[in-house]
């Protein structure tokens, strides 16, 4: 079941609120849960039983953990390499290995035995079978709140959950379930327990939500059209350069409308419900860096790598001894770089790795971890280069040609992202620069480009603080709430009509 669909909007949903408002306080959660279920086992049945498995696996570790840390408080030996201590973090690795393990399963076995194959082919070897095991929607989100929880009760940032239902509620909660954001554990730890639904709220979680259907609805779907006909092409040489670059501006916007409407809907969902979600987008392309792109874009997941895999990895023992070993060798400066490369090209390989089983998401990985490399090794430079040409870093123009060089980076990163192999996104990004015998354009890439080219620029506006400044501007911090509600309204009723009249409806990040 998906948001824009007209059985969640116009059953689901409504049943829902309806019987959550109905029930005594004290059911609220267990029927919220049951809800949740009935979303998730809606179109994945049988995968149901695999998270709930997975929750509950995870609830253990976070008693077993709890208990430790607590016996190590009461007698009073709560130090670093204290005996309860150890046993917590052997517990917390053996979570890691669980999760880590069903991630496997389901999500890399194949893979895995593909590129075994092709590497024993060389030397005659019989081929493994592959064993053809269906991915569960929305694994990655699951089962790294599931993570979130069991690291948060560890590190102190959350209470653990005695009742394994709450558990369960925290992860299956059915806004974010299947395409996040990954709502950490610290963020709703209280709200799990005792929460406060009001109408301001309610009010703020409809707009929200209606906001979100139209950019999934009305342009994510529409850009989706421009997007998959410059990417279904066999033979590259027909792709002309102009379709090329308006294929992979209009994935660009597909994918932000597509997971940022998704986003909104969630948090708008959540706010109805009593509960309050972080921010998963912030306007990322107007992003300078690429590290400014990655702390506007996918919110959620940045900071969960960055608390629980990068901080982990940059403060770990054999790291620390490989940057000494470098400082000893080549000095102060090589010491950080060492931590800070090594640390950041562990961590992009497992974010590539996390979005799925493919070399182009591995390669996609790979490509923004070495360009925050680059970044972080190279801005001191930079920024002596600047001084010494005389640039004025606070210029528009600057900024202008910033957000531009960092637009380009993350769109070739895109092409591989989009691609459906690893060798035809190299022979995408030909076709961009017009090495594969390609033309510059065509009659129907002009056609496209008229039929398509208002969305496009609507798009372009709509992902930028220029339409929220010149409202600003217009009303002068006065409130309109009956025109809020005109053009939410008129968002809604759209939305509807794309929805009845368009049965193509893809949702990027189901797969993942």
């Amino acid at each position: 079941m998906v948001f824009s669909s007209t059985i969640f909007l116009f059953a689901f949903l409504p049943l829902t609120l309806a019987g959550y408002y109905f029930v005594d306080r004290r059911f609220k959660n267990y029927f919220l849960l049951a809800a949740s279920l009935l979303f998730y086992a809606w179109g994945e049945p049988k995968f149901v039983f695999v998270m709930i498995a997975s929750i509950l696996v995870n609830h253990v570790f976070a008693l077993l953990i709890d208990r430790d840390l607590t016996r190590s408080r009461e007698l009073a030996a709560y130090t670093t390499g204290g005996p309860y201590e150890k046993h917590a973090k052997k517990v917390l690795a053996l979570m890691v290995v669980f999760n880590l393990s069903l991630f496997f399963v389901y999500k890399y076995m194949d893979f895995t035995i593909t590129n075994v194959n092709a590497v024993t082919s060389l030397f005659g070897a019989s081929p493994i079978p592959l064993r053809n095991i269906a991915l569960p929607i929305g694994i990655s989100f699951f089962t790294f709140q599931a993570m979130s929880y069991v690291f948060d009760v560890y590190y102190g940032r959350g209470r653990v959950q005695k009742n394994p239902l709450n558990t369960m509620l925290y992860v299956a909660l059915f806004p974010q379930l299947i395409a996040g954001p990954i709502v950490r554990y610290e963020t709703v730890a209280e709200e799990i327990n005792s929460r406060k639904e009001t109408m301001e709220d309610f009010v703020k979680g409809i707009k929200r939500f209606i906001i979100g259907l139209g950019k999934k609805t009305i342009l994510a779907n529409s850009l989706a059209i421009v997007a998959d006909k410059a990417f279904g092409y066999a033979d590259f040489s027909q792709l002309t350069v102009l379709m090329a670059w308006f294929g992979i501006v209009a994935y660009m916007l597909q994918i932000y409308f597509d997971f940022g409407g998704y986003s909104d809907m969630a948090i708008g969902l959540g706010l109805m419900f009593g509960f309050h979600f972080e921010e998963n987008f912030i306007y990322p392309y107007i992003s300078r860096t690429i590290g400014e792109f990655w702390r506007r874009w996918h919110i959620s997941m940045g900071s969960w790598f960055r608390d629980y895999l990068f901080m982990p990895v940059s403060r770990s023992e054999w790291l620390r001894k490989l940057s000494t070993a470098a400082g000893k060798k080549w000095g102060t400066k090589a010491r950080r770089n060492t931590m800070a490369v090594t640390a950041t090209a562990i961590t992009w390989l497992a974010t590539g790795l996390w979005h799925g089983a493919n070399w182009t998401f591995i390669i996609w990985g790979c490509w923004h971890g070495m360009m925050l490399i680059l970044d972080t090794m190279f801005s001191s430079a930079l920024k002596g280069w600047t001084k010494k040409l005389h640039i004025d870093k606070n210029a528009r123009w600057f900024h202008g040609f910033q957000i531009v060089r960092t637009l380009f980076l993350v769109m070739l990163g895109y092409v591989m992202f989009r691609s459906g192999s690893a060798r035809d996104g190299f022979r995408y990004i030909g076709c961009l620069f017009g090495f594969m015998g390609n033309g510059a354009s065509s009659g129907l890439t002009v056609f496209l480009i008229k039929d398509f080219l208002v969305l496009v620029i609507i798009a372009v506006l709509a992902c930028t603080p220029v339409l929220k400044t010149l409202r600003e501007k217009l009303l002068k911090g006065r409130e309109t709430p009956i025109l809020d509600s005109l053009l939410c309204l008129g968002v809604l009723v759209l939305s509807i009509a794309y929805i009845v009249n368009t049965p193509y409806d893809p949702f990027i990040y189901f797969n993942f």
